[in-house]
């Protein structure tokens, strides 16, 4: 089996990290993996990771679709799977062409209307991540029988539990001391309110805790508009206790410097399989610190993403961002669920397996 990806572009976020790691996966399992893309900051990661990379345009015009045809006709793939609006038209089309299967992931809701119909009309499958994700699909009038709900797979060879916190800190420049809150995510339109509020929640904290920094980590265009508002904080609390940093490729090392992570979607995963204790806040709002009593609801709206219990304010998150650092045995209690919840759930070995299924028709 010849599976070709088709992604815009390779930037650093979820969408992305899911690519990566499927397609490893995949490959450990036999099946050959391409990936059409028009480059990315990570795309160098995927080549070291033995993943064929086709450097293209992901635009619907008769240059590109030739020489993604192309592409196709030379490689021999046998199966496409696209993952974003800008790939499912391009999808279609060599789809149609060369009477190949067509798999679809939805990775949220900021799909566009016309492209997932089309997309849902031509594949064999639609692949959503969440249950919530699932009941949105329906609502826009995707047929049922044509979706299956699979979560992100998490390589916990990489995210996994470190032993020294303070071995991290050092290499990034933290203090050893600081209790250390970590917000990852894009800073983009529809997430820059997340970080905003993040950043305000830290300031109620950092009003009353000497000893507190957060540390918020990601790409994006509104990412000025964040370093201006935790300097004005930082101004007015009269020392650094926010700190923006660009973003990562190896996440992990900044999970594992942390106390307390903020995130959503595949971040709230990755952190709960390096026993980090979570509060998920999401594009949808708030889902609160993720624990026994509430985390199958949790995982239902993708960590805050695709649903939410309430809306995100500074109150709630620094209410809960307090009561973690307070109690270190909630907290480490907390992070043995998320180990725990991750390898049983959510391991992309599994996910792998469960993808391959789909390929072979067996679901």
């Amino acid at each position: 089996m010849k599976v070709l990806m088709l992604v815009s572009r390779l930037n650093i976020g979820g969408t992305e990290k899911y690519i990566l790691s499927l397609s490893q996966s995949l490959l450990t399992h036999g099946v050959q993996v391409g990936v059409a893309t028009d480059g990315g900051p990570i795309a160098n990661t995927f080549q070291k990771a033995g993943i064929k990379l086709h450097n293209v345009s992901i635009e619907k015009n008769l240059k590109q679709i030739s020489l993604l045809s192309s592409i196709v006709a030379k490689e021999k793939y046998n199966l496409i799977h696209a993952h974003d609006s800008k790939a499912f038209a391009q999808a279609v089309a060599l789809s149609q062409q060369y009477k190949i299967p067509l798999i679809v992931t939805i990775h949220g809701t900021y799909h566009r209307r016309a492209a997932l119909l089309s997309a849902a009309k031509s594949s064999k499958r639609l692949i959503s991540v969440s249950p919530k994700l699932t009941k949105w699909l329906v609502n826009h009038n995707i047929p049922k029988d044509k979706i299956q709900m699979i979560p992100n797979g998490i390589d916990i060879a990489t995210f996994r539990p470190a032993a020294n916190k303070n071995r991290w800190r050092k290499a990034l420049h933290l203090p050893q001391t600081a209790q250390i809150l970590v917000y990852a995510g894009r800073f983009s339109s529809d997430k820059y309110p997340i970080a905003r509020n993040v950043v305000l929640a830290a300031e109620q904290i950092a009003e009353y805790n000497r000893q507190f920094l957060a540390v918020l980590v990601g790409p994006g265009p509104y990412r000025s508009n964040l370093v201006q508002l935790a300097d004005k904080v930082n101004r007015r609390l009269g020392r650094t206790a926010i700190i923006i940093r660009p973003p990562m490729s190896n996440i992990q090392h900044a999970y594992y410097v942390s106390d307390v992570v903020v995130g959503t979607g595949r971040v709230a995963l990755e952190a709960m399989a390096c026993a980090k204790p979570v509060i998920a806040a999401g594009v949808a709002g708030y889902c609160g610190i993720v624990q026994q009593k509430n985390i199958n609801k949790i995982i239902q709206c993708h960590f805050g993403d695709h649903d939410a219990i309430a809306p995100i304010t500074p109150e709630k998150l620094s209410s809960d961002i307090n009561s973690l650092l307070r109690n270190p045995k909630k907290a480490r209690t907390l992070g043995k669920l998320g180990v725990t919840t991750v390898k049983q759930r959510f391991s992309i070995e599994t996910i792998g397996s469960r993808i391959i299924q789909i390929y072979k028709g067996d679901n």
